[in-house]
């Protein structure tokens, strides 16, 4: 016997088939309704990545950032915020490095003492008195008496950054980094508050 004998022997031994009664509409509903799921389950599926992608990217910039972001681009290593009566006074803090790397221990040191500094509850009334009576007793280049004039605002972030400023210097020098020269610096950027 070959295989053409067998596939006719076997056909005709076979059970005849019949289609139920209603198979085509049964048939229509059941391909209707795995198209309505597919759709769903784009909708779903679409929906699902693009929660990912905002949990994934927001996450990671919130972990990148913690909140220190800028308007500017970058992330400070502290910010602070105040209404000047106008609009909002915004300033970015960074400790900034040149000829050492980013994970030298001054540099870290550094970062993280500005990082924990509690910018709203900081005393700056030394800093501010101080800014205050320069401006009173500014002079002219002839020698002239030339007051200054600056809002509270701009007052009181150069005092703030002033007092930064001036507390990481004394935490280093405190800590035993070299000073003179030192390969760090301290950076503030200001929006809104000049007004």
């Amino acid at each position: 016997m070959n295989d053409t004998e067998f596939e006719t022997l076997l056909r005709e031994s076979s059970p005849e088939v019949t289609t139920p009664v209603g198979l085509a509409a049964s048939q229509g509903r059941i391909l209707r309704e795995a198209r309505q799921r597919r759709g769903r389950r784009v909708r779903v599926w679409v929906a699902s990545l693009g929660v990912s992608v905002l949990l994934i990217g927001g996450g990671s910039a919130a972990m990148a950032g913690a909140g220190m972001e800028t308007p500017w681009g970058w992330v400070a290593d502290n910010v602070f915020s105040f209404s000047n009566g106008a609009e909002l006074c915004f300033a970015g803090m960074q400790v900034k490095f040149e000829g050492v790397s980013e994970d030298s221990d001054i540099v870290r040191e550094a970062r993280d003492f500005i990082a924990t500094l509690d910018l709203d509850t900081l005393d700056t009334s030394q800093a501010e008195a101080d800014r205050l009576d320069g401006n009173r007793d500014a002079t002219d280049d002839a020698g002239n008496s030339s007051p200054v004039e600056m809002s509270d605002a701009t007052i009181r972030q150069l005092a703030l950054s002033e007092t930064v400023s001036r507390l990481m210097w004394d935490h280093l020098e405190a800590a035993g980094y070299p000073m003179d020269p030192s390969p760090i610096s301290f950076y503030t950027r200001t929006q809104g508050c000049n007004e």
